[in-house]
């Protein structure tokens, strides 16, 4: 049976899932870019390094679309004409208005979504004090019915509020969070999109379905928090929701029973989630502040950071589950999350956490440096493998002299007093002990004494004076501050994502269009190639890419909150059609005649009378569509035909030189041959034709002959020259008639192409001859001008 071999790139599903979380989402995306040096340096050539935190949040989508997507607002082939100065101030120009563009389509989301995320957090902690009293045992049944109708009528009137103050997509992430659908549905389109899928997959089913959800998840997850809430609590649309009672009713007795069920079981748990959404209070307030006011963004950073760790090192103090359950609520994670990143961090035992803190750690590392202990030192006695002294006991309990048998006995008597005794014996007797034990270890016998030395200092320095319990712990309190620094920056930044779901939502939008441009295109361009009576074919297929493009039609009304705003949701969708500015865009649907009408009447596009989501603007874009890819390739033709004209130039002249090079070596071989064979004292034989020079003038030949690609004439060419050369340096004598010069040349011609073709070749295939019959017939056309110049040079070396 043959063996398989694996490929070593497939991982496990729950890999993909994971990579997918970790790489595919937009919002991870853009706190990488804040997060790296480089990207930062982009992202302040667009603002000022005192800016407002929005215009940087802003900045940073820019960056992320342009470098990152392609996405480009200006034409690529008037791109290349420039120089690098232009290009460079062309592409911080294109960033610029990415930039307006974002900043118009926010609107005021990042307030928004603090606001929301205040308001989720608010309502937890009413639901964490009803939980603890009840719990706690101070609360009658009379007075817990009453507190929690006290809170029924609170989300019930914050629900209406939204409902009728806030956008679609407030209300739906809104309850989505409360709810925990939102995650929920991410998980599931991760889990979908790692699953295999079908490679070949007909242009009409892709033009028909959603792929990649997961590239674009934000947008995506929303998509399906819609249709779930409104299957689950019977409404058809957020209009239909905005008169009827019953859905916000079911709702809010949904969301009592997911928030009941979500919080730790014990009071203290309970206790410490209130004290973390306390500091996510703080968080957040401190990023609405930031927002429209000037800052420097590594001093906000600092002090952000600062709050957050001045409050985890207090709640360290604290039971050690305590500590878990706070960083549980801060990073919003189930308990065995929050342990797999502590281990991920350095954190393999809690107890460790017990007591640590900055006073700790600077006097750990203050004795450090005073006994001259090395943080290896430690991570070698962690590890059995490569402790120096564990392994010189096991060498020394098994070497075989009568004397070490006698002072080691066996190894479980040979106590660590012992070891510390003999290896600092120095007599004659133990040089070879040492040198055995040197071989065996890699290390000097001082070496070893001196680890020992450095042991017997810490475990008197940092357990019995100290009190610490084992090596692990003294290097936990080592790297103390930096795995803390890493916590700290881990629930920064993800407490600062929470504010990019809408800003990521533009961001995958602008990406969604943009490939739904490469699948529509590949649509047409299968319509041009359909015959007359298959119009059925791109009918269909009409049909498909406007059913397509209502579809996001559908989502930028609902994204850009745009139900009424026709030329800004379908001017978007133009502008990442034709790569164009959307500001340029929407002036153009409003200003310039539809396509609608073409052929009827030139008429413009009408607000009042025409929907955002209609399929009468689907067909208009799909025309224009169509307009600007002919344009284009016949941009692209003309580009083609003026490097095919350039080359053809390049080409001409480059052949000019040839044709003047390949004479100029005939030139000189005949002249310098019939003027030098005249001097006295000269032996003739060196200015006889040579074999070299039979090469050298076939050469010559066969690229004189390329010119044109009309090769006899070519040949023709080149030995007249010669002819006439020789000629005329030796006038008094005919050496061949000119017009039998044709007649040579089709005699060298027939015989080689005859032999290969079988017959004499006629015109077409002489002017069709292969590269091969080329050189051979170079060959003979050379060694026939040779012959000639030989008859020229002996008679005028006979008559000189």
């Amino acid at each position: 049976m043959v063996k398989r071999r694996m490929i070593s790139g497939i991982k496990r599903k729950t890999t993909a899932i994971e990579s997918a979380k970790r790489y595919f989402k937009t919002i991870n995306a853009l706190i990488s870019h804040l997060k790296r040096e480089k990207d930062r340096k982009k992202i302040f050539e667009l603002i000022n390094t005192t800016t407002t935190l929005d215009k940087l949040f802003i900045a940073t989508a820019a960056v992320h679309l342009y470098h990152n997507k392609g996405i480009k607002v200006s034409d690529a082939f008037e791109t290349n004409k420039f120089t690098y100065e232009a290009t460079k101030n062309l592409e911080f120009k294109e960033k610029k208005i990415l930039m307006e563009e974002i900043e118009m389509l926010l609107e005021d989301s990042f307030l928004q979504e603090i606001d929301m995320l205040s308001q989720l957090i608010s309502i937890e902690n009413l639901f964490l004090s009803l939980l603890i009293e009840k719990r706690i045992a101070k609360l009658q049944e009379d007075e817990y019915l009453k507190k929690k109708k006290e809170i029924e009528n609170k989300i019930e009137n914050l629900i209406i509020h939204i409902i009728s103050n806030n956008p679609s997509f407030y209300f739906y992430d809104f309850i989505g969070d409360l709810m925990g659908y939102s995650n929920i549905l991410k998980e599931e389109i991760l889990e979908e999109s790692s699953a295999f899928k079908a490679i070949s997959v007909s242009l009409e089913k892709k033009l028909n379905m959603e792929e990649k959800e997961d590239l674009f998840l934000e947008v995506s997850a929303l998509n399906r928090l819609i249709q779930k809430i409104q299957q689950e609590f019977e409404f058809g649309s957020y209009k239909e929701l905005q008169m009827e009672a019953m859905p916000v009713r079911m709702i809010k007795r949904k969301i009592f029973e997911y928030e009941f069920e979500k919080f730790p079981i014990s009071i203290e748990g309970l206790i410490v989630f209130q004290k973390a959404n306390n500091l996510k209070h703080k968080i957040i307030d401190y990023i609405r502040q930031a927002l429209h006011q000037k800052i420097e963004f590594d001093s906000f950073e600092q002090n952000i950071k600062l709050l957050i760790r001045k409050e985890l090192i207090n709640q360290l103090k604290t039971h050690p589950n305590d500590f878990l359950y706070y960083l549980q609520c801060l990073s919003e994670s189930t308990f065995d999350e929050v342990i797999y990143n502590m281990n991920r961090r350095g954190i393999h035992d809690i107890l460790q956490t017990l007591y640590v803190d900055e006073n700790l750690v600077k006097e750990v590392k203050k004795k450090m440096l005073r006994y001259n202990i090395k943080k290896q030192d430690l991570l070698f006695l962690n590890d059995k493998k490569k402790d120096i002294l564990y392994s010189a006991k096991q060498v020394l309990c098994n070497v075989e002299i009568p004397l070490i048998k006698k002072i080691v006995g066996n190894y479980e008597n040979f106590t660590e007093y012992g070891l510390n005794k003999l290896i600092y014996r120095d007599e004659p007797e133990f040089i070879n002990l040492w040198k055995i034990l040197e071989d065996k270890l890699g290390c000097s016998i001082n070496d070893i004494r001196e680890f020992a030395r450095k042991k017997q200092i810490i475990d008197k320095t940092f357990f019995q004076d100290m009190n610490l319990s084992n090596y692990s712990q003294i290097i936990f309190i080592l790297n103390f501050d930096e795995i803390f620094e890493n916590i700290v920056t881990d629930i920064y930044f993800y407490n600062l994502s929470k504010i990019f779901r809408q800003l990521s939502r533009i961001i995958e939008l602008y990406h969604k269009i943009t490939n739904d441009k490469s699948l529509i295109n590949e649509a047409i361009k299968k319509m041009e190639g359909t015959l007359e009576n298959e119009d059925w074919v791109n009918v269909k297929l009409e049909e498909l890419i406007i059913k397509r493009i209502m579809k996001r039609q559908n989502e930028l009304v609902t994204i850009f909150n745009a139900k009424n705003q026709v030329f800004l949701v379908n001017g978007f969708i133009l502008s990442r059609f034709i790569s164009t500015a959307l500001k340029d865009c929407i002036n153009e649907l409003r200003n310039k005649p539809s396509l609608i009408y073409e052929g009827i009447k030139n008429l413009t596009l009408k607000a009042d009378l025409i929907s955002p989501i209609s399929y009468c603007i689907a067909f208009d874009l799909i025309k224009r569509l169509e307009i600007f890819e002919e344009s284009r390739k016949s941009s692209v033709i003309q580009v083609i035909k003026e490097k095919e004209k350039k080359k053809e130039q390049k080409m001409s002249a480059l052949v000019e030189i040839q044709q003047e090079s390949t004479l100029n070596w005939i030139e000189r071989r005949i002249t310098s041959s019939l003027m030098g064979i005249t001097r006295k004292g000269i032996n003739p034989n060196r200015f006889y034709w040579q074999d070299k020079d039979t090469k050298t003038c076939a050469d010559n030949i066969k690229l004189h002959s390329e010119k044109d690609n009309e090769f006899f004439n070519g040949f023709i060419d080149y030995f007249r020259f010669a002819i006439d050369k020789i000629q005329e340096l030796v006038p008094d004598k005919l050496f061949f008639e000119n017009n039998e010069i044709n007649n040579t040349i089709q005699s060298i011609i027939n015989p080689i192409l005859g032999e290969r073709l079988g017959h004499p070749p006629n015109s077409d295939e002489i002017t069709k001859m292969l590269d091969g019959d080329r050189f051979k017939i170079s060959i003979q056309i050379a060694k026939k001008i040779g012959k000639i110049l030989d008859d020229a040079l002996y008679y005028k070396f006979k008559f000189k």
